[in-house]
């Protein structure tokens, strides 16, 4: 399929890059990564990241995928080739491994990183296919189908620990108020490039859950995989107020968050 679309590249080898729910991804002479959709909505995805990611390149400090290739499978979706950006994962293992010089240069990057993507126009971003992603809306949804479909499966403790969780969160205005921006909405170590002294970020991949929404609901990931301390440090980079409160917030979310798909 590559090379019939693209005969300019000659395939001398392929490795796999893994696969997930929504795509599968491998590295095409050691310097080409092509990501294939499996599903109408990695298909969707990857149509926003096409439209999406020329318009942040030079906007962002770090490297993110650049698709010089982009084809069209069987079934119409498309595909992308892109140079591999370089570093290595840095994964949930990784950050609690770096030195704290690395991990304070880390919270620094991610929180420029962050507010460039907040600052990025929301009417270009809905131009180019970012869906516009209303939390409480979707948390609503999602407590319906929970008192459907799960309570009667659960004990009465962990059906009222669930109940005040989503009614922690929607009954309080203070965290459904928010000014909608730019989110990556994947902000997780395994989506973070690294220098090969594991000193400082060189890019971000996976792009495919951009939105637009709440600015804090990119702390979810952070909180989940990097822990408390770490993302006060780049909540504290960004000149956020009020931490505790915030914290507080992205827990709620973190608790939420499992019942949604992680690709």
């Amino acid at each position: 399929m590559i090379t019939d679309q693209f005969p300019d590249l000659t395939i001398q080898s392929v490795e796999s890059l893994g696969e997930g729910f929504r795509n599968y991804a491998i590295l095409v002479n050691g310097e080409w990564v092509f990501r294939f959709p499996k599903s109408q909505q990695g298909a969707d995805e990857l149509n926003k990241e096409i439209q999406l990611l020329p318009l942040l390149v030079n906007r962002l400090k770090v490297d993110i995928p650049e698709f010089e290739y982009i084809g069209s499978q069987s079934d119409g979706s498309p595909f992308t080739g892109y140079r591999k950006v370089q570093g290595e994962i840095l994964g949930e293992v990784g950050i609690v491994s770096i030195s704290d010089n690395a991990r304070d240069r880390l919270a620094l990057q991610l929180a420029d990183f962050m507010n460039a993507l907040n600052a990025f126009p929301v009417d270009s971003a809905t131009a180019a296919g970012v869906p516009v992603r209303n939390l409480k809306n979707d948390i609503f949804l999602l407590m319906e189908a929970t008192e459907k479909h799960a309570f009667p499966l659960l004990n009465p403790s962990l059906r009222d620990y669930l109940t005040q969780r989503f009614q922690s969160y929607l009954e309080d205005t203070a965290y459904t108020r928010y000014t909608p921006a730019l989110i990556h909405a994947g902000l997780s170590p395994d989506h973070f490039l690294m220098d090969s002294h594991m000193s400082a970020l060189t890019g971000i991949i996976d792009f495919g859950d951009a939105a637009i929404s709440d600015p804090d609901y990119d702390y979810v990931y952070l909180l989940e995989d990097c822990g408390e301390p770490f993302t006060r440090q780049v909540m504290a980079y960004r000149g956020e107020v009020a931490l505790d409160a915030r914290i507080r917030k992205v827990f709620l979310f973190v608790s939420l968050d499992h019942t949604w798909s992680r690709d």
